[in-house]
C-alpha cells in the first residue's frame, strides 16, 4: 500500500508549524489514525486491497481495489467503518474526561469525514446508497455535482476560518476535476466489469434505455430489454467497448 501525503496537506502542516498548532494538528491526525483503522479493519474483513491512502488536510482518502463490480452494500460498510469508529473513540475519550484538544480532534474527525463531499466518507457513502436506484454514472454526477453545491455553502458558514477555507477550495478543485474526468472513471469501470465479471450479483432488469452504454447499475449483472429480446450484459459490454475504444 502506497502512503501519499498531498501537497496541501505539506502546506497546512507548515502552516500550522509555523503558527504555533502543531500540536493540536498532530493530536488531530492522531485521531485520524484510529479513522483509518476502522476502514482498514472492515476492508480486511471484506477481503479487498488498498492500492494506496492519500492524506488530505480532512482526513484520509482510501483508495480502494476489488470494489469495482461487487455488492454496493461492501461499499458502504467499508466507508461507514471509518466513522463508527471515530464515534466510538469519541465517545471512549469523553468517557475517560480526555483533554479538550484530543476530545475537540476525535469530533473534528467524526463530522468532517461524514460531510457529504466526495470523496470523504459521507459523499462515497451517499455515492453507496445512490448506485442502488441509479446508473452508476448518473450517480457518480449527481454525487460529485451536490459535492460542488455543498462547499462554496460550507465556505460561506466558514468564511472567517481562512484554513478550512483553502481546505475546502482544494476539495472544490478536486471535485471540478472529477467531473470532468467522469468519463473516464465511468469508462474505467466498464472495463472492470467486461475483465472481472462477478456471477453472484443479482442481475437489474433494464427496458428499453436507448443509450445503453450509460445505463449500466453498479453493483448488479446488467440484462436489456430491447426490441423484445433480453441482451446479458457481458455481450452490450464487449459492443460498447469496441465502439468506444
Amino acid at each position: 500500500m502506497k502512503i501519499k501525503i498531498h501537497f496541501i496537506t505539506q502546506i497546512f502542516l507548515l502552516v500550522c508549524l509555523v503558527s504555533g498548532y502543531f500540536y493540536e494538528v498532530m493530536t488531530m491526525y492522531f485521531c485520524l489514525l484510529f479513522h483509518e483503522i476502522g476502514h482498514y479493519i472492515m476492508i480486511k474483513i471484506l477481503k479487498k486491497d488498498i492500492t494506496m491512502l492519500e492524506i488530505s488536510p480532512l482526513g484520509g482518502i482510501l483508495h480502494i481495489d476489488k470494489c469495482q463490480n461487487d455488492f454496493n452494500y461492501k461499499e458502504f460498510l467499508i466507508h461507514f467503518s471509518g466513522p463508527v469508529v471515530s464515534f466510538i473513540l469519541y465517545i471512549i475519550l469523553n468517557c475517560l474526561d480526555a483533554n479538550e484538544i484530543l476530545l475537540q480532534s476525535s469530533l473534528y474527525i467524526l463530522i468532517l469525514n461524514l460531510l457529504p463531499i466526495y470523496p470523504l466518507d459521507g459523499g462515497k457513502i451517499l455515492l453507496s446508497l445512490r448506485q442502488y436506484f441509479m446508473p452508476y454514472r448518473k450517480a457518480l454526477r449527481f454525487t460529485i455535482f451536490s459535492s460542488l453545491i455543498a462547499i462554496p455553502l460550507l465556505i460561506v458558514y466558514l468564511v472567517n476560518y481562512y484554513n478550512y477555507v483553502l481546505i475546502l477550495l482544494y476539495f472544490f478543485y478536486l471535485n471540478l476535476k472529477f467531473y470532468y474526468d467522469i468519463s473516464y472513471i465511468y469508462y474505467s469501470f466498464l472495463w472492470y466489469k467486461y475483465l472481472h465479471p462477478n456471477k453472484r450479483l443479482k442481475q437489474k432488469l433494464i427496458l428499453n434505455d436507448k443509450t445503453i452504454y450509460y445505463a449500466f447499475y453498479k453493483g448488479f449483472n446488467n440484462l436489456f430489454y430491447q426490441d423484445l429480446h433480453f441482451i446479458e450484459e457481458k455481450q452490450i459490454l464487449k459492443q460498447t467497448l469496441t465502439l468506444h475504444k
